[in-house]
């Protein structure tokens, strides 16, 4: 496995609206579990298309990692200009992944138009990609549904999905730790 897709939900998904809401350590700290447990297995580079929330803030912790593993990142926007709609902070973020990435390209040279756009993204991942990392709800879908879906399908397709269920995890982990420091 050389290639990993990364996705994840929107922030409004999640109910997070500001940039030092508690609950995106937590999603960090499950995506680094995750794309460590990838690393083990031999993926090399790690895809994604930059959209705001999970996958930016996944984008952040492969930084991180990068300085101590020898893996690349490619960030593929579906279309041009797909940051304008973001909040003042992910702008920043995104343009971080576009300067600090291995590669960036968008999948499409001409502002978004249509959801032609996003299918043809969701396929590209499902092509170039043996594993997929996101964090996901069965009951809720949500954005992330066509790539989890569509690596269902692909039977030689690696899932590392994060549950609600592992974030408590997390959440609770990280709660212990601060009241034994």
């Amino acid at each position: 496995m050389k290639v990993v897709a990364i996705t994840g939900y929107r922030p409004h998904e999640l109910g997070i609206f500001k940039s030092d809401h508690p609950g995106i350590d937590i999603i960090k700290e499950a995506y680094e579990r995750k794309i460590m447990e990838a690393i083990e297995l031999g993926a090399e580079w790690f895809i994604f298309s930059g959209t705001n929330g999970c996958e930016l803030w996944a984008g952040e912790v492969l930084l991180e990692l990068r300085e101590s593993y020898p893996i690349k990142i490619a960030v593929f926007p579906p279309f041009l200009q797909m940051e304008e709609k973001y909040k003042p902070f992910e702008q920043e973020l995104f343009i971080r992944m576009q300067l600090e990435a291995d590669f960036f390209e968008p999948l499409t040279q001409r502002p978004y138009e249509d959801p032609s756009q996003l299918r043809a993204k969701t396929a590209f991942f499902l092509d170039k990609a043996a594993g997929l990392i996101t964090l996901y709800d069965e009951e809720t879908g949500g954005s992330p549904r066509f790539l989890v879906e569509g690596a269902k399908r692909k039977h030689q397709m690696e899932l590392f999905l994060i549950t609600p269920e592992e974030l408590r995890v997390i959440e609770e982990e990280k709660q212990w730790e601060q009241h034994w420091e």
